[in-house]
Order: structure tokens, then C-alpha cells, then sequence
């Protein structure tokens, strides 16, 4: 299990961060592991392992080894390694910008830590279940980002950040110090590059401390982006010297996308457009070879508008229309409004003014789910340039045809000026009144919805009442009734039994009479112990005064003595009571249920099950009897399972039924305690 840990640790810390993959020579060492390993176990952890290693530098032999991960998993049927396996392939998409396959990966490894999470796996396979879940979190958190939604983002990266420093593992400090990577790009995101440079410097010391090479690069590659934001170019360019040589010495693609474009945006805040062009078509080749089409699409967007700086209009319109619909398709708010917007400037400088208006009132409308202050002020201005080159036109029109009337125009623009903008006004206006008016009947339709969410608690808290009285009133009426059968009754009869026979060497009888007396005294002796066995069955004395667990085990084995079927009886964590209501309504369950493979399953063997563990307590009775199809249960439900419902209900637990025709039965009851 030392050996699975492990490699454990080593792909959990691969995956915290989507910048940071194993380093080069993690590969063979890995290769080499999987040469010697003779367990499944461990042959399983290495294929997710190298899989994700060899992913920033080989691409299609990382997914055949994904694939061969999740088919050995699949075969073990190892929850565990299936969830690793989910968590390779869901960074891969991720890396890829298909986040909507990723996040669905990701939920299809967080479903599979989750069983190992509630399992009864060794210890450490569990505490790095907990772990990983928390790092698909942050994940997913990842995408949040991308779609600007930074306050979902940092609340799930400084909730997995606190699951890393809560754990003991040997080396939580590496997925701390990527956390705080995280944080610090959120930070960069809102320019608050002070805060930024804080983390990332944490970052830094943490990976050159365990003397991680190529998290030490991304470092000082994040740090230079601080740098930059802060306008420090001197100190930018520092740490991307210190870079450089791990840099050239990995060749890890992801890492050069990032390496050339600290160098490229070096470059534009120098003015030097041509020499940043270079630097971004480099980053656009790597981010290609790794299938990053947000990357392809963000540094073609920097050269759009390199070339729009350097006022080669033609050649950054092309660059932007390349890049706009991956902005689309990867729903990137923010870059989709940057690229409208040059895209509105480079066709306004080349005498396209209507396509320019349609630009940027698509950026503006972009932009007003963000900002609607900002959104007014963008449709004014854009609207006055509009008018402002639509009079323009007319103007030279005019003048073509010699008809110009100098104060008659300029009355009739300032007019049209005038009704456009009121215009304007009103439907800015009419918009904001809508849209309030239909938050509040969203509002309103929310609260009804509320409202009648509590009136169905209300009455399904009524119905409890009433069920618990009604089990209650059972229950009391069944001890009442055992109690008068079997002390009663019982003590009658067995008064009885004892007059007779002393009676019988008192008289004097005949033969054939006295046979029919021993008779007699036979019928009273099976009279007895049936009495006391409906009395016990009633309200068993074992369970009122040892509990549940012995009350069963007694049952069963009374079972057993009638041969009609063999009942094995299993129980774990059963070693103290819980509460007595709740013993009598699983007593009654595991009695119906027992009752109903007796006289209609025709099984030779039944297993019951009772489990208590963490607050829960799950029942299974299963058989080899002839089984039923259970679609019938929906429309002919007996009072046997009506009853059974009815307790289960009580215990607010779930009830599900599992049969086919010929192979037999199980019901699976789970509740909380």
C-alpha cells in the first residue's frame, strides 16, 4: 500500500494544477515501475499515472494509456482507479478547452470517490479519495474562472486549500504551494497584481525548497506576469532568465505557450510589435501541438492586435476573425468582447463604418451583463459615431449634386440628433423597466414555490405523526396482547394441564380412555407452546431485553428449526443499542420480509444483513428463490410491502428492490440514525 500512496501523491499533484505536469524524468522511473509490478493494484495507478505525465509531451501515447488504466480498472471493479481514471481523462479535456466534457469527467470521478469515500477500503486509499475529491473541485473551479465567475472560483480553491493543510500527507505542501497559484491568478485576473506576486512568491519558495524543477519555472514564469502587470519590465525579464533554462531543457509545450507569451507581451509594452508577433506566433504553434484552443485563440487575438498597433488593419482584422469563433464556441466572455471591440476599431480605420457600429454594439451588449453604466455609455458613443458618419454621407452627397442648403441641414441633424437620442433614451429605459419587471415576477414565483415547498413538509410531517402514532398504538396493543396471551392464557392452560394430571392417578380409567386422556394432555402441552409462540412473536422477550441484534439471530434460528428455509444472519457494528422504537420498526421490517420469502419465493436460502456505521444503518434480506419482475410492484403493492413502505417511510430511509425471474430477490433498506 506504500507503493500505491505513492503514486497516489505524485498524479494527485500533477492534477491540482492544470500550468504544473510531471516532470520529465518522472516517466521513466514510472515506466520502470510498471515493468517489475506484478499487482493489477499498482499496474493501474501507473497507467493514470504516466498517462497524465506523458500528456504535455506525447499526447496520443498518454491516451492509450488512459485507456488501458480505465479497462484494467473496469475489469477489478475498483472504484478507486476508475476515479483516477475520470480524473486523467477530465484534465486532458480541460487542458483541450472542452469544459463540457471535462466537468462532466469531473462529476464522473467525483461519483466514484465518493463510493470509495463511504466503502469499507483501507484507511489511506480513503484520506486520498477525500484529497482528490477536493482537487476535482478545484478543478472544476478552474472553469468557473475561464467563464468569469472568479467568486465561485477562489471560494472552492480556499476550501480545497484548507482539505490540503488539513491532511497529513508527506507532501501537501507541493499542492499548497499550487493553491496558492490559483489564488494568486484570480488575483492577477482582477489586476490586483500586488496580492498576485504574494502568491505566486509562496509558490516559488515552496517548489524551491522540495526542489521541484519544473513547478520552480512555472514560478518564475507566473512571477514575470506580476511583474509585467505592475509594469516592472526589468524585474520581468529577471525571472524569465531564470527560466529560460529549465525552459529549453524540458520542452514541455504547455510551459513554452506561457514562456513565449511573457516574452511577446515584454515585448508590445516596449513597443516592439513585430518582435512580440514573433514571440505570439510561437506560443500559437505550442498551444497547438497540445490542442489548446483557448491559448490558439488568445495569442492570435494578441496578434490581431499587434498589427492593429502597427496599423496593418487588413492583417489584424484576418487574426481577429480567426480567432472570435473559439472565442464563441469556448463561451470566453471576456476575450469575445475584447476581439469585437478591435475588431470594430480596425473596421472603423479602414471606412466601414456600419460594420464597425455592428462590432461594437455586440461588444456593448456583451459588456452589459457586466456593466450596464458602461454598456449606456458605449451605445451613446457608438450611436454618435454612426450619425456622425451617416451625415457625413449626406454631405458629400450634397455637395455632388450642388444641392446644399447649409442652416436647413443642420437644423434637420440637430433634430434627428435630438429624436434619436430621446429615442434612445426609451428604449434604454423601457429595457431596464422589463427586465425589473421580470425579476420580480421571478421573484415572486420563487417565494410561491417556497411557500408551497413548506406546505408539502408541513404535510408530509403530518403524515409522520400520524404513522408514528399508528406504529406506536401497534406496538403497545401487541405487547398488551402478548402479555395477556402469555400470562393469562397461558397460565390458564397450563393450570389446567397440571389438574389433569393429578387427577389422572386419582382415577380410575380405562384403556382406551386413558389413551384419550394422555391425548388430551398432548393437545394442551401444543396448545401452550403455540400461545407462547404467538406471544413472542408478538413482542419477542430477546428484543425488549438484549436488543436487536439477539432478537434477530434468535429468529432466524427458530426459522431454521422448521427447515423450511436455511436463514444465515450477518451484523456488523451492532456492538451498542440504538433507540428502542427504532429496534421494534426493524424487527417488524426483517420479520415481513423473512414472512414473505417463506410463503411466496420458494427459496432455499435467505441472508440478512444489518450494518450500523457513521450515523447509518443499512438492512439487506436477500434469496435464491424464484425472484418477480418488480414493474408489477408499482400497480399491486400487498399489504406485506405496504407495510413495510410505511416503516421505512418512518424512518425516513430508501427502499429498493432488486428482482428477476429465477434469481431470486434483494431488498436493500438504508436510513439515517
Amino acid at each position: 500500500m506504500n507503493f500505491f500512496l505513492r503514486y497516489f501523491l505524485l498524479t494527485l499533484f500533477v492534477f491540482a494544477c492544470n500550468h504544473i505536469s510531471a516532470q520529465t524524468f518522472r516517466i521513466d522511473s514510472l515506466k520502470n515501475e510498471l515493468k517489475k509490478s506484478p499487482k493489477d493494484s499498482v499496474v493501474v495507478i501507473l497507467y493514470n499515472a504516466i498517462a497524465d505525465a506523458l500528456y504535455a509531451y506525447d499526447t496520443a501515447n498518454a491516451l492509450q494509456y488512459q485507456e488501458k488504466g480505465y479497462l484494467l480498472a473496469k475489469k477489478m471493479n475498483w472504484d478507486y482507479a476508475l476515479a483516477d481514471n475520470y480524473l486523467v481523462k477530465a484534465m486532458s479535456r480541460q487542458f483541450t478547452a472542452d469544459h463540457v466534457m471535462a466537468h462532466l469527467l469531473f462529476d464522473s470521478a467525483i461519483f466514484f470517490f465518493d463510493k470509495t469515500i463511504k466503502s469499507n477500503r483501507p484507511r489511506d486509499e480513503i484520506e486520498n479519495a477525500k484529497l482528490a475529491k477536493a482537487t476535482c473541485l478545484g478543478q472544476k473551479a478552474d472553469i468557473l474562472l475561464k467563464r468569469g465567475k472568479s467568486e465561485e472560483a477562489i471560494s472552492i480553491y480556499l476550501a480545497t486549500l484548507e482539505a490540503w493543510k488539513a491532511s497529513s500527507e508527506p507532501r501537501k505542501n507541493e499542492a499548497i504551494a499550487v493553491y496558492y497559484t490559483k489564488i494568486s491568478a484570480i488575483y492577477h485576473e482582477m489586476q490586483q497584481y500586488e496580492k498576485a506576486l504574494f502568491y505566486d512568491k509562496l509558490s516559488l519558495f515552496t517548489f524551491l525548497t522540495l526542489n521541484n524543477e519544473e513547478s520552480t519555472a512555472w514560478a518564475y514564469v507566473f512571477i514575470s506576469a506580476d511583474f509585467i502587470g505592475l509594469k516592472q519590465i526589468d524585474s520581468a525579464m529577471q525571472y524569465l532568465a531564470n527560466a529560460k533554462p529549465i525552459v529549453e531543457r524540458l520542452n514541455n509545450h504547455r510551459l513554452n505557450v506561457q514562456y513565449y507569451n511573457k516574452l511577446g507581451r515584454i515585448s508590445s509594452q516596449k513597443k516592439d510589435y513585430r518582435t512580440a508577433i514573433s514571440f505570439f506566433e510561437r506560443s500559437v504553434t505550442e498551444a497547438k501541438i497540445t490542442d489548446s484552443k483557448y491559448q490558439v485563440l488568445s495569442h492570435q487575438k494578441m496578434i490581431g492586435i499587434c498589427y492593429r498597433m502597427l496599423g496593418d488593419f487588413a492583417k489584424a482584422r484576418n487574426y481577429l476573425l480567426i480567432a472570435l469563433p473559439a472565442a464563441i464556441a469556448g463561451n470566453y466572455v471576456k476575450d469575445k468582447m475584447e476581439i469585437l471591440q478591435e475588431l470594430a476599431t480596425a473596421e472603423e480605420k479602414t471606412n466601414h463604418p456600419e460594420d464597425a457600429y455592428n462590432y461594437l454594439k455586440q461588444a456593448v451588449t456583451l459588456r452589459d451583463s457586466v456593466n450596464l453604466e458602461n454598456s449606456k455609455k458605449a451605445v451613446a458613443e457608438i450611436e454618435n459615431k454612426y450619425q456622425a458618419a451617416q451625415k457625413a454621407k449626406e454631405i458629400v452627397q450634397l455637395n455632388a449634386d450642388k444641392q446644399i442648403q447649409s442652416l436647413t441641414i443642420k437644423q434637420k441633424s440637430t433634430l434627428n440628433y435630438f429624436l434619436l437620442g430621446s429615442f434612445a433614451a426609451l428604449m434604454i429605459v423601457s429595457f431596464l423597466g422589463y427586465r425589473n419587471s421580470r425579476h420580480r415576477h421571478q421573484f415572486a414565483k420563487q417565494q410561491d414555490e417556497l411557500q408551497q415547498q413548506r406546505i408539502r413538509e408541513l404535510e408530509k410531517d403530518k403524515q409522520l405523526v400520524a404513522v408514528d402514532s399508528m406504529l406506536q398504538g401497534q406496538e403497545e396493543e401487541r405487547s398488551r396482547l402478548a402479555k395477556d396471551l402469555h400470562d393469562g392464557l397461558g397460565g390458564l392452560l397450563s393450570g389446567v394441564k397440571y389438574s389433569l394430571s393429578n387427577m389422572k392417578d386419582n382415577l380410575v380409567i380405562t384403556p382406551d380412555n386413558m389413551a384419550v386422556f394422555e391425548r388430551s394432555l398432548d393437545m394442551i402441552d401444543t396448545s401452550i407452546r403455540e400461545l407462547r409462540r404467538v406471544a413472542h412473536n408478538m413482542m419477542p422477550e430477546m428484543l425488549t431485553k438484549f436488543g436487536l441484534d439477539e432478537a434477530l439471530k434468535e429468529y432466524c434460528n427458530t426459522i431454521n428449526a422448521t427447515n423450511l428455509v436455511l436463514v444465515k444472519y450477518q451484523s456488523m457494528g451492532m456492538d451498542t443499542r440504538i433507540e428502542k422504537s427504532a429496534e421494534i420498526i426493524i424487527y417488524r421490517i426483517v420479520q415481513e420480509l423473512l414472512n414473505n420469502i417463506m410463503k411466496h419465493a420458494a427459496a432455499k436460502e435467505a441472508l440478512v444483513q444489518l450494518i450500523k456505521e457513521e450515523g447509518r444503518f443499512s438492512i439487506i434480506v436477500e434469496d435464491n428463490g424464484k425472484g418477480f419482475d418488480t414493474a408489477l410492484l408499482k400497480n399491486n403493492k400487498g399489504a406485506g410491502l405496504t407495510s413495510i413502505q410505511s416503516r421505512v417511510d418512518y424512518l425516513k430511509g430508501q427502499l429498493d428492490i432488486h428482482s428477476e425471474a429465477g434469481k431470486g430477490t434483494l431488498v436493500n433498506i438504508e436510513f439515517n440514525i
